[in-house]
């Protein structure tokens, strides 16, 4: 492990952004020959008026350059998940142009600034847990009140970064005061000292 070091984001930028726009890749798109990326909109914009890779001067295609380009999706969720808040803010901007341009119909449902349930998380992003044992879980509702019996193993944490620290919650006034909470070092989900020394 001590080969491993922290990299800073704009220690990255060469990888992440385009060079015909200067921005983070947006729709990714790969040229097949060469295997340089670019915003799908820039290099479209760039083959309108050549025929040859903006980086390498590879020829693309002699008569028909879109058909040597391709979305490169690995790239572009690589780019959403390292730069925190892009994939949101680039979906707003979406919306807000079909928005005002009715008339134009996006391709799929991304491209319309619909997220599709996508989750680009960080460890420092804000999550809410909820844990109860496996046996109760199905007839506890999340509208359940602490007093029901049923509803008494149930711990709700408050919102919180998803890497908590294992302190904050031993102080937390949600934890009932008899039972102690545990993190997991590893995946960063905790369990209550009472359910581990009982098995479930």
């Amino acid at each position: 492990m001590s080969g491993l070091r922290r990299l800073r984001v704009r220690e990255l930028h060469p990888n992440l952004l385009c060079i015909l726009c200067g921005g983070y890749y947006v729709d990714a798109t790969t040229i097949v020959e060469c295997l340089h990326s670019f915003c799908k909109t820039c290099i479209v914009r760039y083959l309108e008026s050549s025929k040859f890779c903006p980086i390498c001067d590879v020829q693309v295609h002699k008569t028909k350059p879109l058909l040597s380009i391709r979305p490169d999706k690995t790239l572009q969720d690589i780019v959403y998940k390292l730069v925190p808040g892009l994939y949101p803010n680039e979906m707003c901007k979406r919306r807000e142009f079909y928005t005002s341009h009715p008339e134009s119909i996006p391709a799929t449902p991304e491209g319309g600034g619909s997220d599709l349930g996508r989750y680009y998380t960080l460890p420092d992003d804000p999550v809410s847990l909820a844990l109860s044992p496996a046996s109760s879980c199905a007839s506890t509702s999340p509208s359940s009140p602490p007093h029901n019996p049923e509803y008494r193993n149930h711990v709700h944490l408050p919102s919180s970064p998803a890497k908590m620290t294992r302190s904050y919650h031993q102080v937390s006034s949600d934890l009932p005061s008899a039972l102690t909470f545990h993190g997991c070092p590893t995946c960063y989900v905790g369990t209550m000292e009472a359910d581990i020394s009982s098995g479930k």
